[in-house]
């Protein structure tokens, strides 16, 4: 659904509203010359670092790197998906966000089948009233009454058409029990009901709202022992996490998660006052999974079984985090001993107990050097070796940055390894490549430098016109540099935010954001003398390949009337 709001509303959106007053609504703000200055609420600090620019309709923290645009604070602060933010703020701006018939049709039944789910999961609900077998199992688990309420456990009745009966009265009803995955369909006709007998444990997304179930059967000796909703179009395993709604107050209190294995270890933490845990669907933890996580938490402790299996299910994990780890993000490894889990480990130790292992959680460079070690005989030299080769591997994941820059250096000194050899081949090509204040290395493009004074000063864009200037360059950049100059010559008055939400890639916008608000070394007055420069420049670059391309016609004799004309003129070009 996110593709189908027009970008031209998300662009126009971002232009209108007025990040001062959505921030400033929210959190006190001070004005400190053109721009307002905060405490950042993302997280603690005494002295303001938190900038808001008006001109350019972003906001940067210079404490922990937190930036966006005013729809990216709605989401970041309000906890809010990208459809909900562009609604809140379209809201705000008394704005209608445009849907076609399709998207009504699909909204109306998302909707309807959120509507149904809540409804079984009440159903539910009071079934587990009427179970004295549902109601020992959950004693038995240490569950109670006040958690079970505040998880909205249920129980689903011992039998084949429970939920057909009381909620299929129709044929269209059945078709909605379906498409929840809470009926199955017979192949001789009929259908029966998913969940038998079982404890549910409903999955709620971000307000709220039921979008699936978790059921852990009763009676031992029945298979599976969970059984979870199928893949619906709510219900997303790869996407969702247990307790996400129910913590998302903690989570955004504390900015950490607890990332546990199981349904009833998050529930079991949370009766013990821990109620920032959460847990994946019966699935590895994904990639999609660790993104959601950080985007609300800066610190992520993976709380796994120290058996087997739980060492596996920690590597695992780690792997799919390296590539995610950036500048204030932590991520953590609590191996319970073998036999426990974090159910257990809570009940026994208590609350202040558990928080006090959480305090001995192995680092994520600890962990790497662990299950390295844990790998070869270190004791000998080729162990050594192949530990190291095994750890190079996994940092070489890691985004480059200083975080990276320490794992290696930690990492290297353990191994006794020079540092350079963790480096090699890890530098990855970007489609723009960034030059700080204070970079050594390669000169920037003339695309790269054009574009971060744009970002700075878009009205400058004008100079340029993408399909007389730049018609013939291809390189580096040159796609989004044009894009920027058409979003100017559409609206002279367009905000750096509008730019920078225009383009769907996520890591570019990440990227675009970064260099926005990177220092630049030219005063005011001389931005334009140099963005003329480089125009200049790109101008007699895009004649030259024009004129190159004409000799290659001339060359193979298939020039036009127009081109002979055209390559005349462009004989004179200068060289330098």
């Amino acid at each position: 659904m996110v593709e189908r709001i027009p970008q031209t509303f998300i662009d126009d959106l971002i232009d209108r509203s007025d990040i001062t007053e959505i921030i400033g609504k929210r959190i006190e703000i001070k004005k400190a010359g053109k721009e307002y200055k905060a405490c950042c609420p993302f997280h603690n600090e005494k002295t303001p670092s938190f900038t808001i620019s008006p001109e350019k309709g972003f906001y940067h923290c210079f404490g922990c790197g937190a930036h966006g645009t005013s729809l990216g604070f709605l989401m970041d602060y309000e906890k809010l998906t990208f459809i909900e933010a562009v609604e809140e703020l379209a809201k705000i701006l008394g704005m209608e966000v445009p849907k076609s018939n399709e998207d009504i049709k699909l909204s109306k039944k998302q909707t309807n089948l959120k509507l149904l789910l809540n409804q079984v999961s009440e159903y539910f609900q009071s079934n587990l009233k009427s179970s004295e077998k549902a109601i020992g199992y959950l004693k038995n688990r240490g569950i109670d009454g006040k958690t079970a309420k505040d998880f909205c456990i249920g129980y689903s009745n011992d039998s084949w058409d429970d939920l057909t009966k009381n909620f299929g009265s129709t044929e269209k009803n059945i078709d909605q029990l379906v498409e929840a995955g809470l009926i199955i369909k017979k192949d001789k006709g009929g259908y029966y009901d998913r969940f038998r007998n079982r404890v549910m444990f409903p999955i709620r997304d971000n307000r709220g709202d039921v979008v699936g179930f978790g059921g852990r059967i009763i009676d031992e000796e029945d298979d599976p022992k969970y059984l979870n909703s199928p893949e619906t179009m709510l219900f997303k395993k790869g996407y969702l996490l247990y307790g996400l709604y129910e913590g998302k107050q903690e989570i955004s209190a504390t900015k950490k998660v607890i990332l546990v294995e199981g349904y009833t270890d998050v529930i079991g933490l949370s009766q013990y006052k821990v109620h920032n845990a959460l847990a994946t669907l019966g699935t590895a933890t994904t990639e999609n999974h660790i993104k959601l996580i950080f985007q609300k938490a800066n610190d992520l402790t993976f709380c796994f079984d120290a058996d087997n299996a739980g060492r596996k299910a920690a590597i695992r994990a780690l792997e799919t985090c390296l590539p995610l780890i950036k500048q204030n993000k932590s991520v953590k490894f609590l191996m319970l001993d073998k036999g426990s889990d974090p159910d257990t480990a809570v009940r026994e130790e208590g609350t202040d107990g558990f928080k006090a292992l959480l305090k001995k959680s192995i680092t994520l460079d600890d962990m790497i050097i662990d299950i390295c070690n844990s790998s070869f005989e270190v004791d000998s030299l080729t162990g050594k070796a192949n530990a190291a080769e095994k750890a190079i591997h996994l940092v070489r994941q890691i985004s480059e940055g200083i975080y990276k820059d320490l794992v290696v250096e930690k990492i290297a000194e353990h191994y006794g390894v020079p540092p350079k050899k963790f480096m090699a081949g890890t530098l990855k090509t970007k489609q723009l490549k960034v030059k700080s204040k204070g970079d050594t290395g390669k000169r920037p493009t003339l695309v790269h430098q054009a574009i971060k004074i744009l970002l700075n000063k878009p009205s400058l864009a004008i100079k340029l016109n993408p399909n007389v200037h730049l018609k013939y360059l291809n390189i580096k950049g040159i796609d989004i540099l044009n894009d920027i100059i058409d979003l100017v010559h559409d609206n002279e008055s367009i905000k750096v935010a509008t730019i920078i939400h225009h383009f769907e890639d996520e890591k570019l916008r990440n990227y675009l954001a970064d260099l926005a608000v990177e220092e630049i070394l030219v005063n005011p007055e001389e931005l334009e003398i140099e963005f003329d420069d480089i125009a200049l420049s790109l101008k007699k670059a895009n004649l030259r390949k024009e004129l190159n391309g004409l000799l290659e016609k001339a060359k193979n004799k298939s020039l036009s009337k127009s081109d002979e004309e055209r390559l005349v003129e462009l004989t004179n070009i200068p060289k330098n």
